[in-house]
């Protein structure tokens, strides 16, 4: 980290109007200079910066703070590498001393640039690299394109990549670093990706930080790789083309998530410049804070199959915890841009786009009851099923009431019914306050072991609405839970899920409530595992709690221990499985035992 004495030489010597008005148009009134506020939409310049001051501060969206701030929101970047780069403009040099890491970052970015450099050099001055372009202008993509986005070719030899970079003094050890060498059993270096068209990947302050490779001949090989997860790059938090985009999604205040590379390029021919796509995983909380910190205006563009649809619940899903009502575009024939702007012409693609956006929750619909046969009850039960599962997440009653009537009318049913199979979802009613849930966490446990028993189930409820969210959650809970055990035969059933959860953590940081849900009905047909997934659907939607109160949480777990602790006190367990009988003590302590080996990993 960059001292603060440092930082406070850098901030003192920057002449903030000039660095702000070189993004933003400034005008002065007395001794401060206005415009508009490119933090949210602004009509009326709201935004004052005041240099004798050394500060910037918008009076609508209440977003100020020093040059520093000023430059890293804007510009994407990181305190340090913001201060960085204002230090360079005043001819300061910060020290190694001074970051390390910083500076660790910057010799990794100038590696990745030098890749990015030779790869492009390689398609344009190599034999390979004229069947590599051809194949391009196959697909569309001219020089022009090739220049804009800077592609590249990786050649089919070992090692060139590693030979260019040794000569750039690029270290053996960043190139492994960066996933962009590995050693082979006689730590040979050999270069990773080979004979693909390299797509650099840059982050949101324009630097490559990764690339993904595709292949262009005929192979039995994954069509696309990318740059495994490093120092300076994480699938995760960066969008494809989000840099390159980031003028023209101010400008239109609107961004468009797509499934893929060529679908922004596909785009991009049409003029559509606002496009942007993942790294080949799903939306993630940090792609959508990435985008919100531009605009909040989101258009989901995904394949109209099933595994599009799919995506496009799920996105829409994440989004409504953002408070975010996405809109949406379906193109027919289940065709993804890159295929309907061969078929039809990128003029085409441009006006379809434009004329069918709408809202996801109406593509939902429609693409539910197109499916549907209005004289078969068991379509029109799957109708209303669909359309259940997106209303479930939607967290909007405004939104809920009005597809309940459309589905009231559809299918010739009253709303009232509708209703009473909906059931008494969080969205009809106002979101459950933990204190609701657990009213008496810090009072004595002193009651009847039935109700103990109610509130452990409820505690379970709490918990396990956290334990979705991310792996550390999981983990912390793992943590207590190897001193706890169940007070009742019915939760064994959670056992096995821990186990799928378990499975699922390590390869995942994150899990959303569809992942959730299929992971718990994936299980097992059996009747309790089924009565478990009506208990899974009913902790996602009864208990909609603010799952980044870690407080509550520890009250949860801790609530959970207290409880069962009472219980065991003077065989009051034995009382909670209502029954004296031995047998059932044994079998009591066999769940305990065997949640012990589950979390200890021996099961």
């Amino acid at each position: 980290m960059i001292p603060q004495h440092i930082k406070k030489q850098i901030i003192d010597q920057t002449n903030i109007v000039e660095v702000v008005g070189e993004v933003v148009s400034l005008a002065k009134k007395g001794s401060s200079y206005f415009g508009l506020c490119p933090f949210h939409d602004d009509k009326h310049p709201s935004m004052s910066v005041n240099n004798e001051k050394k500060m910037f501060n918008c009076f609508s969206c209440n977003t100020k703070g020093n040059v520093i701030f000023f430059f890293s929101k804007f510009h994407h970047l990181t305190e340090d590498q913001a201060t960085i780069q204002l230090a360079k403009r005043l001819g300061i040099e910060i020290s190694e001393q001074t970051s390390k890491e910083a500076l660790q970052q910057e010799r990794l970015f100038k590696t990745m640039k030098e890749a990015s450099n030779f790869y492009h050099f390689y398609l344009n001055n190599s034999q390979e690299g004229l069947i590599a372009k051809q194949y391009l202008r196959e697909r569309g993509i001219d020089d022009h394109l090739i220049e804009t986005l800077q592609i590249g070719l990786a050649s089919s030899e070992r090692d060139y990549l590693y030979q260019a970079l040794k000569g750039k003094n690029c270290s053996e050890l960043d190139q492994v670093e960066l996933g962009l060498i590995k050693l082979d059993d006689k730590s040979q270096a050999y270069d990773v990706f080979r004979q693909r068209i390299m797509f650099p990947v840059t982050n949101p302050s324009g630097q490559v930080a990764g690339f993904s490779g595709r292949i262009y001949q005929a192979s039995d090989q994954a069509k696309y790789i990318n740059s495994a997860d490093n120092a300076i790059f994480h699938k995760g938090q960066i969008l494809y083309h989000f840099y390159e985009a980031l003028s023209e999604i101010r400008k239109q205040d609107k961004v468009m998530l797509l499934e893929g590379f060529m679908d922004v390029i596909a785009c991009m021919k049409a003029g559509i410049g606002y496009g942007v796509a993942t790294m080949g995983t799903a939306l993630t909380k940090e792609h959508i804070q990435l985008l919100l910190g531009v605009t909040k205006n989101i258009v989901l563009c995904f394949d109209g199959d099933d595994a599009g649809i799919h995506a496009m619940k799920r996105s829409a899903g994440l989004l409504a915890r953002f408070g975010i009502l996405p809109k949406a575009v379906v193109l027919p024939n289940h065709l993804d841009p890159d295929e309907y702007a061969k078929k039809h012409g990128g003029d085409a693609l441009c006006n379809y786009i434009r004329q069918h956006e709408k809202s996801v929750y109406d593509w939902l619909y429609d693409i539910a009851i197109q499916h549907t046969v209005f004289n078969d009850l068991e379509s029109m039960e799957k109708l209303k099923k669909n359309v259940f599962e997106f209303l479930r997440f939607s967290k909007q009653n405004t939104i809920v009431e009005h597809f309940l009537k459309k589905l009231s009318t559809d299918l010739d049913v009253s709303v009232e019914t509708l209703k009473q199979d909906f059931g008494t979802l969080s969205t009809y009613a106002p979101e459950i306050e933990a204190v609701e849930i657990l009213p008496t966490i810090e009072k004595s446990f002193s009651t009847k072991p039935i109700e103990i028993k109610k509130r452990v189930f409820r505690a379970y409820d709490v918990v396990i609405r956290h334990m979705i969210e991310s792996k550390k959650k999981f983990l912390a809970f793992n943590e207590k839970f190897e001193n706890t055990f169940y007070i009742d035969n019915r939760l064994s059933i959670y056992f096995d899920f821990i186990k799928k959860m378990g499975i699922y953590f390590a390869e995942n940081d994150e899990m959303d409530e569809e992942d959730f849900m299929m992971l718990a009905t994936s299980l097992d047909t059996s009747s309790e595992l089924k009565s478990y997934t009506a208990f899974a659907k009913r902790i996602l939607t009864d208990t909609m709690v603010n799952v980044n109160d870690n407080t509550e949480f520890e009250q949860c777990l801790q609530a959970i221990e207290d409880c069962v602790h009472e219980l065991s006190q003077a065989n009051l367990y034995n009382k909670a499985m209502g029954s004296k009988n031995n047998e059932d003590i044994q079998k009591f302590e066999t769940i305990r035992k065997r949640q012990v080996k589950i979390v200890s990993g021996e099961d």
